[in-house]
């Protein structure tokens, strides 16, 4: 069973910060940095429709620079199912949105990442 915490003003910043970093990483050709990032932030982003939406839309981006055309691909395919997903709580928990993995496999959350989440989704 997923927990699906409320989307809060600390959830919507810490997206807001791993894009920011995300972008800063990306900015300076640290792609696998920049790749890292996003994987946290989609995977706090799952249940939210549009914040997921906005970390695929910002990994399809990362894709494009990187003139990654396999990613590119599965960052179009989830960006056209993320939003569903999270309105019907059907997303693989924990999955860290690449193309690499399988869009339908969950996957363990890191144990910071998880007392993180904890904290961020707090009232």
């Amino acid at each position: 069973m997923k927990i699906i915490p409320k989307l809060n003003s600390r959830i919507k910043g810490e997206i807001d910060r791993l894009i920011l970093n995300s972008n800063q990483e990306s900015q300076k050709k640290n792609y696998e940095s920049s790749w890292d990032i996003l994987a946290e932030a989609h995977i706090i982003s799952q249940p939210f429709a549009i914040l997921h939406i906005l970390v695929h839309w910002q990994m399809l981006k990362l894709a494009v620079m990187q003139s990654n055309p396999k990613e590119v691909i599965g960052q179009t395919i989830r960006l056209i199912v993320a939003g569903p997903g999270s309105l019907t709580g059907k997303f693989p928990s924990g999955n860290i949105g690449r193309s690499s993995v399988s869009m339908f496999l969950p996957q363990e959350i890191p144990l910071e990442l998880k007392e993180r989440l904890k904290s961020l989704a707090k009232d």
